[in-house]
């Protein structure tokens, strides 16, 4: 089989909202039989994903991994902030894979320090109904330090009211 180079387009692909989207041209290499017919080669394949990781905005292998480095977390805790597999994480750093649109967003996220952490911990929580928030209110202000000395007020003459 021989190679040789050919344009290749392109395109982020197509959401519920728009259609895919024309960002580039770029030359791959393919091989091609007595035939005429073409097959792209592994290099190639992989240059195409870069590319178009690239212009989805995924971050990189070497993004994650260092970012989990800056957060100072390990694999499996940020898999598990984020809600995805130790494997699928593992994938990513490696250059494997890239993450969904939307776990990258939650990196993109964390990257910025719009998002920390925290953050993430906290919805991970059980959701609260509103009787359960009024309940954890009225628990918190009972312990809650009284603000007042239970002294007359001089200014009005008053008696505080004691809780």
């Amino acid at each position: 089989m021989k190679t040789k180079k050919v344009p290749f387009d392109i395109y982020i692909p197509a959401t519920e909202h728009r259609p895919a989207v024309k960002v580039d041209t770029i030359f791959i290499d393919v091989y091609t039989d007595d035939f005429g017919s073409e097959m792209v080669t592994t290099t190639s394949t992989e240059l195409i994903q870069k590319t178009q990781a690239r212009y989805m905005g995924l971050l990189a292998g070497a993004d994650i991994r260092a970012l989990r480095e800056r957060l100072e977390v390990s694999q499996d805790q940020l898999s598990d902030l984020l809600g995805c597999g130790k494997k699928s994480l593992s994938r990513w750093e490696n250059g494997r894979e890239y993450p969904s649109q939307l776990v990258n967003t939650l990196l993109r996220l964390l990257e910025t320090n719009k998002v920390t952490p925290e953050d993430l911990r906290s919805v991970r929580q059980p959701r609260l109904t509103n009787c359960e928030k009024i309940i954890h209110f009225i628990g918190n202000r009972r312990n809650a330090p009284h603000t007042y000395t239970g002294e007359w007020c001089q200014d009005s003459g008053t008696k505080p009211i004691a809780m």
